[in-house]
């Protein structure tokens, strides 16, 4: 077999460990990821053929019945998902569609909306910090659809507040402009605001959720709106490469993580706020949010990225707690690096204490704290 690739490494050493920080217990073989759609009962049924399949549309209603949506449409990527809603709702114009700088669609997606699709935006809001209405109002011209992100992921999974939400939603129904969720993390978000998700989904013409970030999935997503709009959908599936020939194994795995890890949301975001007040206060360690929004959160550390991911790949070996391999220049300590972590059924296997107390071996491994 050939040398394994650096990320393929990382997941032989992940794979190696008793121990995860971040989301939920990995499957460590493709048979162990299989065994887990066996489990569900509807791997009985006849697979779907080109979206058509009874479980399919099952599990398009359930969603689209949690959000409280007409109709949901299954797409096996988000940005195949949102750039069909994006284009429905801009007709055949250019748009503008309002977004922030951060979001997955302006900073993830490399600008596809416009590069794929021939839309326009506009851009609003200071970085690491959900946009306002005010700032809607001051744009340079009325958008045909604004996007909010929930939560604004590259922002510290930050959420905006209610009111905040709600008078983005009454400007746009006044001014006649569509309002999107890019909510891949609905799931972890509802718990912030206390409140039903199709209470949150109600705000918005349109909203979109993922399956494999919270729930645990292998992949997919679902668009939910108005019948019409969804109808709409359809071409631009086939058009974006997503009218795959079987969806039935991200369908299964949708509806494990719908039945296992949507309940423990609230938990989970209850785990992260107590996570990070345990690490906020080891000296010079800075959380953002503090307290988190949802499950997850950014921790910035005094110590540079590159030792730090070296460290933490030290401590997979010596220790079999994976703590991920990532790290990048922080924004709020000078020099410093920022981890993201997110908790998931992985937090079962390891107490707060065990987790403060591997980061800090990391950290001391790469060198202490950086050049202020």
């Amino acid at each position: 077999m050939p040398a394994l690739t650096p990320s393929q490494a990382d997941i032989a050493l992940r794979n190696r460990c008793t121990r995860w920080l971040n989301g939920h217990r990995p499957a460590r073989s493709m048979r162990e990821s299989l065994r887990t759609l066996l489990a569900q009962p509807e791997a009985d049924e006849p697979l779907d053929v080109y979206g058509d399949g009874v479980v399919l549309q099952s599990l398009e209603a359930e969603v689209a019945g949690l959000l409280g949506k007409p109709a949901g449409r299954f797409f096996h990527k988000g940005v195949a998902g949102q750039l069909a809603a994006l284009r429905v709702w801009c007709g055949e114009g250019p748009g503008p569609v309002a977004l922030h700088p951060q979001g997955h669609i302006a900073f993830d997606e490399q600008d596809a909306y416009q590069a794929l699709m021939g839309l326009r935006g506009l851009l609003v809001g200071a970085p690491d910090t959900p946009f306002t209405v005010a700032e809607l109002r001051a744009l340079p011209e009325k958008p045909a659809v604004v996007v909010v992100e929930l939560p604004l992921r590259r922002g510290g999974f930050r959420l905006p507040d209610w009111d905040a939400l709600v008078a983005i939603s009454a400007w746009c129904r006044a001014e006649g402009v569509r309002l999107h969720l890019d909510a891949a993390r609905l799931w972890e978000s509802a718990p912030h605001y206390g409140r039903s998700l199709a209470e949150i989904a109600a705000l918005a013409d349109s909203v979109y959720v993922s399956f494999y970030k919270g729930l645990g999935g292998l992949a997919g997503s679902v668009i939910a709106g108005p019948q019409d709009f969804v109808d709409a959908l359809t071409p631009w599936k086939g058009r974006l490469a997503g009218n795959v020939f079987t969806l039935y194994p991200f369908v299964l795995s949708a509806l494990a993580g719908l039945r296992q890890q949507l309940p423990r949301m609230g938990a989970y975001r209850d785990r992260a706020r107590a996570l990070a007040e345990r690490l906020t206060a080891q000296a010079g360690w800075r959380v953002a949010p503090e307290p988190p929004h949802t499950n997850s959160f950014q921790l910035h550390l005094p110590v540079a990225p590159e030792p730090l991911i070296d460290a933490l790949r030290a401590i997979a070996s010596e220790r079999g707690f994976w703590l991920g391999a990532r790290a990048q220049a922080s924004t709020v300590i000078d020099g410093g690096a920022m981890v993201e972590i997110v908790i998931g059924d992985a937090a079962d296997g390891w107490t707060d204490g065990e987790a403060v107390d591997a980061l800090r071996a990391a950290v001391d491994r790469a060198g202490g704290p950086a050049a202020a």
